[in-house]
């Protein structure tokens, strides 16, 4: 009986080392989700997609503390940005830009109506000149009819008074000339008035029209304007949301990078990458703006042993 009990004090103690070493290899095997509330998993799988592979801001085996830069599209965000500032630019030229308003045409001053003084005391001249021409010449020939009637009158009287009369017939066509001379001329006034009148109308009518053309050119351009700016703020807006949905992938708890696997090339041409983060022991609940949070006094010098590595 007493051969006995150091074989089962042996089995005994086979037993509590079979029970140690169970106990140990459950403690080390990694688990994926956390078995208590507010626990941060053991392995955390994280999925980024970037348009070049320099987005990628960790490699295999990298140690990583909380909120540590894993992603960012460094290239699109730069030249979204730079689209910025030279939306910015426009936007702020259009704004500061100044459209004149045509000025209105000049009032000429009115044309005066003219008299034709002149023209009308020239005419009143030769008119009387020519009253006095047909005067004189009805009572040359009165003279003459008389002296024909005369008794052993001589030859020579009557031939100097027919030259007499002929020279006022000459004097009579001369006025009648410097008559229709002076009526022309004041008609040459009128005319010549009437085409001042008509090259006024026109001026003025072209004017009026220049000035609606050019007030209709400065409308065109306000519309212009407001377009541009409404377009270049819509594009501004288009930009700074594609530069707030860019993502920027930040590790939510401390640990090492296991594992980084590249899953290929989506339609829409960026690459997917997924990340496998072994979290450090401790690291206890998310702190807000992370995946699932890290203590605040977490360690960021990543010393701490890592589960499941």
């Amino acid at each position: 009986m007493k051969s006995l009990i150091p074989y089962a004090l042996a089995l005994i103690g086979l037993g509590g080392v079979a029970v140690a070493q169970t106990s140990m290899l459950s403690e080390i095997s990694p688990l994926e989700q956390p078995t208590r509330p507010n626990e941060a998993p053991r392995r955390l799988t994280i999925n980024v997609s970037v348009t070049d592979p320099d987005d990628l801001k960790v490699t295999e085996g990298d140690r990583i503390s909380v909120g540590q830069l894993i992603a960012d599209r460094t290239r699109d965000r730069n030249r979204l940005e730079a689209q910025a500032k030279q939306l910015d630019l426009t936007l702020q030229r259009l704004e500061h830009s100044t459209i004149t308003p045509p000025l209105p045409p000049a009032t000429p001053p009115p044309i005066a109506t003219p008299t034709y003084v002149e023209q009308n005391a020239a005419i009143d001249r030769a008119k009387a000149d020519v009253d006095q021409a047909e005067a004189l010449i009805t009572a040359k020939h009165q003279e003459i009819d008389y002296l024909g009637q005369l008794p052993h009158l001589e030859p020579l009287v009557m031939e100097h008074e027919t030259a007499k009369l002929a020279e006022l017939q000459r004097d009579h066509t001369a006025a009648v000339r410097d008559y229709q001379l002076a009526l022309g001329k004041r008609s040459t006034a009128e005319y010549d008035h009437s085409v001042t009148m008509a090259a006024d109308v026109s001026s003025r009518t072209h004017a009026m029209l220049s000035y609606q053309q050019q007030w209709a050119n400065y409308e065109q351009r306000l519309r212009d304007r407001d377009f541009q700016l409404a377009q270049t703020q819509l594009r501004v807006d288009e930009v700074e949301n594609a530069i707030a949905n860019l993502a920027v992938v930040r590790s939510p708890y401390a640990g090492r990078i296991r594992r980084i696997k590249w899953l290929g090339q989506g339609t829409d041409g960026l690459l997917s990458a997924e990340i496998t983060l072994m979290v450090r022991t401790g690291s206890g609940t998310a702190v807000p703006g992370q995946f699932d949070g890290v203590p605040g006094d977490t360690d960021t010098a990543g010393n701490r042993p890592v589960i499941g590595d």
